[in-house]
């Protein structure tokens, strides 16, 4: 069974029910209780996803113009920044400070207006990369397929498709940034440090 990438919320939902058999709709009134369970739970599994796994698409970058002090000091650190509310999951400081994640704030020891927070914030459906949308309507289908199918079979034919799709979409997501070379060789420079002229 194949579908086109959904670019809604109520597709991914509608796509899942086609999935655990029962019909595709195209408003949340007419997909009945299937459809309000699943609109409900998406928003759970998406942020979810998108707050354990470093997604480069969801990622967003905001500077840091709002530095707070701490008062009084917690545990050396001198200034904090309140992340936003759409924060799912923090990724680091540029340019490199030392800073700490506590809580819902970024504790630093300065407090320059230069720095900026990068870190994974909730996007719209329609800002998903496809493979990463269809691997949400098979996890969507794997959750909600519990409740209203009694076929292993079928259970297990989406689990195997949401593997799979997640497989994709991490390639996918993988090719965004061209890789790196290793700048830093610890291994090789202990190695050669203490070679003597006759070893």
């Amino acid at each position: 069974m194949t579908f086109s990438p959904p670019t809604t919320t109520i597709e991914i939902v509608s796509q899942a029910s086609v999935l655990c058999g029962k019909q595709s709709f195209n408003t949340l009134s007419s997909g009945g209780a299937f459809a309000q369970d699943g609109m409900a739970l998406l928003d759970t599994l998406v942020s979810a996803e998108l707050g354990s796994n470093r997604w480069r698409f969801s990622q967003a970058s905001q500077q840091m113009s709002v530095i707070n002090t701490l008062t009084p000091n917690f545990d050396g650190w001198q200034y904090y920044w309140q992340m936003p509310a759409d924060v799912l999951m923090f990724f680091y400081v540029t340019p490199q400070v030392n800073y700490r994640v506590f809580g819902d704030r970024v504790l630093l020891n300065t407090n320059q207006t230069t720095l900026n927070a990068v870190y994974s914030e909730s996007l719209p459906v329609s800002k998903w990369p496809p493979a990463f949308s269809m691997y949400m309507v098979f996890e969507l289908a794997s959750m909600l397929g519990m409740s209203v199918t009694n076929s292993d079979r079928m259970m297990a034919r989406i689990e195997a498709q949401k593997s799979l799709w997640h497989s994709r979409a991490l390639f996918a997501d993988g090719q965004n940034t061209p890789t790196e070379s290793l700048r830093s060789q610890p291994w090789v420079n202990v190695r050669y440090q203490y070679r003597t002229r006759r070893g």
